[in-house]
Parts: C-alpha cells; sequence; structure tokens
C-alpha cells in the first residue's frame, strides 16, 4: 500500500512540473516582452504584473493611479494565446442606491372571538365584554413581512475602457486627475490542441493552452503645457 501511495505522490510531482515551470517563467514576462514606451519619460511601476493563462480564462489586476500622473498600460502574451487579448479598464465606486429592505418576523396567528359575535375585549384566551373588536389567539404563527425604503451605500463597477471598441489594442495612455483604484480584465480567448498536462482543479490541459500574459505599466508625471508660470 505504501509503495502505491508513493507511486502517486511521485505522479502528481511530475505532472505539476510543467504547470510549475511556466509559473516560474512567467514571473517577468512583461520585463522582457512588453514593448516599453519610446517616451523616456514613462518609468517601470512597481504594479506591473505577469501570470499564467489558460485558453479561455478571464483574470483581473487591481491598481491604483494617482492624481497628476501620466499612466501607460500595455499587455503582452506567449504566442500560442494568439494576437487578441480581450482589455477592459473598471473604476469601482461607492453609490448611493435606494433599496427595498425586507423584513420577516413570527407572529401570533389570531382569530375573532366568537362569543362575542365578532367583537369584545380580550385577555389571553378569554373574550370579553362587546367593546370593541375581539381576538383570541389560535395557539399558532405565522410569518408577517415587513418592508421598507433604505438608502445604502454600494460598490459599483463602472466600465471606463474596452478593447474591443478600439481595434483590440493591446495598450493605452491616460492622464489622471484624480486618485483612483482601477480593475483590469484580461481575458484570453478560448482554444485548445497540443501535448496535455494537470490543470487547475485536476482538469486535463493542454500545454498549447497555456502560456504568459504581461501586464505592463508605465507612470511619469503629466507634463505642464501653456504658458503656466507666467506672470508678472
Amino acid at each position: 500500500m505504501k509503495k502505491y501511495i508513493n507511486k502517486i505522490v511521485l505522479l502528481a510531482a511530475i505532472v505539476m512540473i510543467p504547470a510549475i515551470s511556466f509559473s516560474q517563467y512567467c514571473n517577468h514576462f512583461h520585463k522582457s516582452y512588453c514593448m516599453p514606451s519610446e517616451n523616456e519619460m514613462f518609468k517601470l511601476n512597481g504594479q506591473s504584473k505577469s501570470a499564467l493563462f489558460s485558453k479561455g480564462q478571464t483574470s483581473e489586476l487591481n491598481i491604483i493611479v494617482y492624481k497628476g500622473q501620466d499612466y501607460r498600460v500595455s499587455l503582452c502574451m506567449d504566442e500560442n494565446l494568439g494576437s487578441q487579448v480581450k482589455f477592459k479598464i473598471y473604476e469601482t465606486k461607492k453609490v448611493k442606491v435606494e433599496k427595498v429592505i425586507e423584513t420577516k418576523t413570527m407572529e401570533d396567528e389570531m382569530k375573532t372571538c366568537g362569543d362575542c359575535s365578532g367583537s369584545g375585549e380580550t385577555d389571553g384566551e378569554e373574550c370579553y365584554t362587546c367593546e370593541g373588536i375581539g381576538e383570541v389567539a389560535t395557539g399558532n404563527e405565522k410569518e408577517v413581512i415587513s418592508k421598507e425604503t433604505k438608502v445604502v451605500v454600494e460598490r459599483q463597477k463602472q466600465l471606463l475602457y474596452d478593447n474591443s471598441q478600439d481595434g483590440f489594442s493591446n495598450e493605452i495612455e491616460f492622464t489622471v486627475e484624480s486618485t483612483r483604484r482601477l480593475t483590469l480584465e484580461i481575458s484570453v480567448p478560448g482554444g485548445g490542441g497540443g501535448s496535455s498536462t494537470s490543470g487547475k482543479k485536476g482538469k486535463l490541459m493542454k500545454s498549447s493552452d497555456m502560456g504568459c500574459v504581461g501586464v505592463l505599466v508605465e507612470h511619469m508625471t503629466t507634463p505642464i503645457s501653456g504658458f503656466y508660470g507666467t506672470g508678472f
């Protein structure tokens, strides 16, 4: 039995080697394969990152961009992943929205006092003199739903850029007027073909279905234009 377990462990290790090698190879992929800007004022931003992707996979990278800076974001990928990648930029904002809040409670089920022909006062399970409307508890409970409209704060994703509407461009430059937290959503088109290895959750994955995707983030201080500083 021990030999059988050892064989399983050895087999798992052998199967995992390609995936581990891929991941290590991807670590600094953006530094080697993403083309930096020709503008020497742009500097490498520490939020740049590379990762192992499989065809059909979507992943997100969160970055912070700061006021008074220009940014350039560019993508690069292994050839076996194709030449086009879907690239979107979102900003997550706190938005006030009205919501109907439902509250569920259990209350005693009541019935009309029969002794007073539908009227009278109650005390526990007794129905007394006929003054007002009388009710007694049946011993059962019923669910009561109450609704209340409240203003709550939610986080909502707002789409700022979609490269499918920009000829599937792999790069974008922009100026930041206020510090923001952005989400870069990257999707690699699906496909197949090639030799096989083990993928996520134990599924069989073909080696040609995997490759590196690099996200190169560059920044520089926004240049001042016009006759700034001229005066008397």
